[in-house]
């Protein structure tokens, strides 16, 4: 391995740990079931982390699937794009005052199509892009099996988790999320052909 290549691999693995940190940290600083502005910049922090994380994940499936990796990935950045908007959102309502479900809501409301392309069509893509890589991962042999399980249980749980805005099913979600990403960031291209 050469130095470049350790480098990027030393990047890559700590955006898999800094990304899914950063949005359980961001949980702890929601108040009322709403994103805040502290949650919100830490929020967009993580989402621009986990670009490159799924960039890395979907660069060591390239080979064996050149289509599905190169589909994953835009969906994946699209998605991340939505992740970070939610939080550029939350520093806004947060700055205007909107302190409540409902308000925010009726801002929503307000706002229509626009927020629906850039918030909610790439929040629903974010697991189905989480599963991809998955899916991806363990086809390839770069993870065992049981790691991608884990990882698409953490992915189709993030929304489930975030809809009945109940702080704790959240946390317990980001721990199963960022389980996940550390045993891939350490363990890809590692398996056991007993898998």
């Amino acid at each position: 391995m050469t130095t470049d290549s350790r480098f990027s691999m030393n990047i890559w693995r700590l955006t898999m740990i800094l990304a899914p940190l950063l949005i359980t940290i961001s949980q702890f600083f929601t108040q009322n079931g709403l994103v805040t502005a502290t949650a919100g910049w830490i929020q967009v922090l993580s989402f621009t982390f986990w670009i490159m994380a799924f960039y890395g994940m979907f660069i060591k499936v390239h080979i064996a699937f050149p289509r599905l990796s190169t589909l994953g990935f835009l969906i994946a950045v699209y998605a991340c794009i939505g992740g970070a908007g939610f939080g550029f959102d939350g520093i806004y309502t947060d700055a205007m005052g909107i302190k409540s479900i409902s308000d925010a809501r009726s801002l929503h409301a307000e706002l229509g199509f626009p927020l629906i392309v850039s918030l909610f069509l790439p929040g629903a893509l974010f697991p189905l892009g989480l599963v991809m890589a998955a899916i991806l991962l363990v086809r390839s042999k770069q993870v065992k099996t049981w790691t991608g399980i884990f990882l698409m249980v953490a992915a189709i749980g993030f929304p489930l988790s975030r809809m009945p805005r109940i702080d704790i099913v959240s946390h317990i979600d980001n721990v199963l999320l960022l389980m996940s990403h550390i045993i891939i960031a350490f363990f890809i291209g590692v398996t056991d052909p007993k898998r």
